[in-house]
């Protein structure tokens, strides 16, 4: 009898995003299975979870990936292989078909194809095939509430099999705030639905205003969209207040130069940095949807209409007065729920039991 349970874990590529970095975190503080993963991509040309993962075996192969993965799971013998984003979801379906000696469990990380800039007629097909691999999993883990409604009232999933849990963060112990003479910050991918056009509308109203302040925007231009926000800079007038970085490798180090994260998201399927932002004693201002108004909690207004720009640059005006007494009680409070409820012990010891019990059944 095994002492472990064996888990292969897939991932299309280990780019440094909020899946692959929650991935990294949450099998580093699992300490009672065994873990190993498979990519088709290393990602070494840009930022990757890599070095996060260097205690586990990483297999890869970005041509023949479907026959690779096949021949590893044959071989190896996992109890439970584990999926993450809808590529992998496929792949492994598919090896389930002629495989049926372990147990496939699948994270979903979005609500894919609901998204602006996203291809809805692909996802209207794919949606079709990867409704069907979902239901004859073992088990659906969601990252949120809001992706678990979706799943079960839109993809058509039985609700029996989709257990919600929510990503984690680890809390260390930090040193109080710095003051950094209101600068606002926006970290994510440069996307469409992210919401960074929303943010420079609101640095247009606060310039209007009068306001001292700066923007620091930081993320990975995957679509060409920094064109697009660089005109947007100009159109508002904005080219001595906003600062842009490619992207931030220490997110750390990005959240100490801030006083305030501004997300103005459209949609998520967590919005890790968010809470990254909270737990770095960073105060959080973001859009009210779920599920980022499942663990950001709304004080003094924190919780927000994204298209009221205007309110918004209000709101951030008395956030910055009296020395940003406001802003200081709204980082207070954030932190402190974030510390109580979404700990990444919390999140592993859930994931470990959601395994226990999917192997047992």
């Amino acid at each position: 009898m095994k002492d472990k349970l064996k888990i292969l874990h897939v991932v299309p590529t280990l780019k440094k995003d909020g899946a692959e970095v929650q991935l990294a975190s949450i099998i580093n503080e699992i300490k009672n299975i065994h873990f190993d993963i498979f990519t088709f991509d290393m990602y070494r040309k840009g930022d990757s979870v890599e070095k996060s993962l260097e205690k586990y075996s990483i297999y890869t192969d970005k041509f023949f990936g479907l026959f690779s993965l096949y021949k590893l799971v044959k071989r190896e013998k996992y109890d439970i292989v584990h999926s993450h984003l809808p590529k992998s979801d496929f792949y492994v379906g598919v090896i389930k078909i002629f495989n049926k000696n372990f147990k496939h469990v699948i994270s979903v990380h979005a609500k894919y194809g609901t998204r602006t800039g996203e291809n809805k007629l692909k996802y209207f097909f794919t949606n079709f095939f990867w409704r069907k691999i979902l239901n004859q999993s073992s088990g659906v883990i969601a990252i949120s509430d809001s992706i678990n409604k979706w799943l079960t009232k839109h993809i058509n999933l039985e609700e029996g099999n989709v257990s919600t849990i929510h990503y984690g963060i680890k809390i260390n112990d930090r040193n109080t705030k710095i003051n950094n003479q209101n600068v606002i910050g926006m970290a994510a991918r440069m996307l469409p639905w992210k919401g960074w056009d929303k943010v420079l509308e609101v640095g247009s109203f606060l310039k209007e205003s009068g306001i001292n302040f700066k923007i620091k925007l930081a993320g990975s231009d995957d679509i060409g969209y920094l064109k697009d926000l660089n005109n947007m800079i100009i159109k508002y007038e904005l080219e001595e207040n906003v600062e842009v970085f490619p992207h931030f490798s220490d997110i750390n180090k990005f959240f100490h130069e801030i006083d305030l994260f501004l997300f103005l998201s459209e949609s998520e399927g967590f919005g890790l940095v968010a809470l990254e932002a909270v737990e770095s004693n960073v105060a959080v201002i973001c859009s009210n949807i779920s599920p980022l108004n499942e663990f950001i909690l709304d004080i003094n207004g924190s919780l927000v209409d994204r298209n009221d720009t205007q309110t918004i640059a209000e709101l951030i005006g008395n956030y910055f007065k009296n020395e940003q007494k406001i802003l200081k009680s709204v980082q207070i409070g954030q932190k402190t729920h974030v510390v109580k409820n979404f700990s990444l012990k919390k999140s592993a010891e859930s994931i470990e039991k959601f395994y226990i019990s999917t192997n047992n059944n």
